[in-house]
């Protein structure tokens, strides 16, 4: 019985072996999309950190909030700045959509009009 096992993975393997290629360069783009987003969503919360967390004029007690324009900040008292209910979804919803928007860009520019199966 097991004389057999080679036969049975040999097809297997050839389709395998076949489509090594195809697989390197799936993995290849997944590892290219992975950090893409991963700088993606990190890098705006990165910036608004480092924002939030500089000394702000008003002394101890105060948060500096960042405005819409570049450089502009406005300092307010810490008891007014609390977490919000949508802290935890605003951020994984966003990481859905950069996937998904990753994803069909790649798809659209990688294709698959050459693979052929087998």
């Amino acid at each position: 019985m097991f004389h057999r096992l080679p036969s049975l993975m040999e097809p297997f393997l050839r389709r395998v072996s076949a489509r090594w290629p195809v697989i390197v360069q799936a993995t290849t783009w997944t590892v290219i999309l992975m950090f893409t987003v991963a700088a993606a969503s990190f890098a705006p919360e990165l910036a608004f950190v480092s924002t939030v967390s500089s000394p702000c004029g008003g002394g101890d007690g105060f948060v500096k909030i960042p405005m819409d324009f570049p450089g502009e900040s406005v300092c307010v008292p810490s008891h007014m700045v609390k977490r919000s209910r949508f802290d935890l979804f605003v951020p994984s919803i966003f990481a859905g959509v950069m996937v998904t928007a990753s994803a069909c860009l790649i798809r659209s520019c990688f294709g698959t009009e050459n693979v052929d199966d087998v």
